[in-house]
């Protein structure tokens, strides 16, 4: 986009704080949250070792997260994750099974190639200062087409094509 199109909004670190202040306030009141048929881990360790375990039933064929209904309309007032995963945004990789957690459980962040710009970075600040999570897990898979292209990009010395070389088309004088 130009800078036209992005004269007045508001950049994600603001969105971030003002969500956080929103957040606050809202906590004070009578607000109920989601919980997960399990009791949230307290500490780090706890997380990490709820997310092993998961996986080894994932593994195992064995999960014990099979029915999602449970728990909609409780979810559907807030939500309490415990960790959060920085996954690539590949539709292959769902951290809620292969860590066999229920929806809820985990805040997730998903950008190809499972890398952290600023808009990433302020989705997990909010998520540790707002939502309380006790852990963060970046997640890397096989066969990343993001990765490899990258990895291709620096060999040849040649940057990988954009969708679209079109100049911004949006008018300035309607405000847009």
């Amino acid at each position: 986009m130009c800078q036209d199109c992005t004269k007045g909004t508001i950049s994600r670190r603001g969105l971030f704080a003002g969500g956080l202040a929103l957040t606050l306030a809202a906590s004070s009141g009578s607000m109920a949250f989601a919980q997960s048929s399990e009791a949230p881990p307290a500490t780090p360790d706890e997380a990490l070792k709820r997310l092993i375990d998961g996986n080894a039933r994932y593994v195992a064929n064995s999960p014990i997260n099979t029915d999602h209904s449970v728990g909609r309309s409780a979810r559907s007032t807030g939500q309490q994750p415990f960790a959060a995963v920085v996954t690539c945004s590949d539709s292959r990789v769902v951290p809620e099974l292969i860590f066999d957690q229920g929806p809820g459980d985990l805040f997730v962040v998903r950008v190809a190639g499972n890398f952290i710009n600023e808009d990433g970075l302020a989705s997990l600040e909010f998520g540790a200062a707002v939502l309380g999570i006790k852990t963060i897990v970046v997640l890397g898979h096989t066969s990343c087409g993001a990765v490899r292209a990258t990895i291709e990009s620096i060999q040849d010395k040649i940057l990988p094509p954009r969708p679209s070389a079109e100049p911004c088309q949006c008018d300035p004088s309607r405000g847009l």
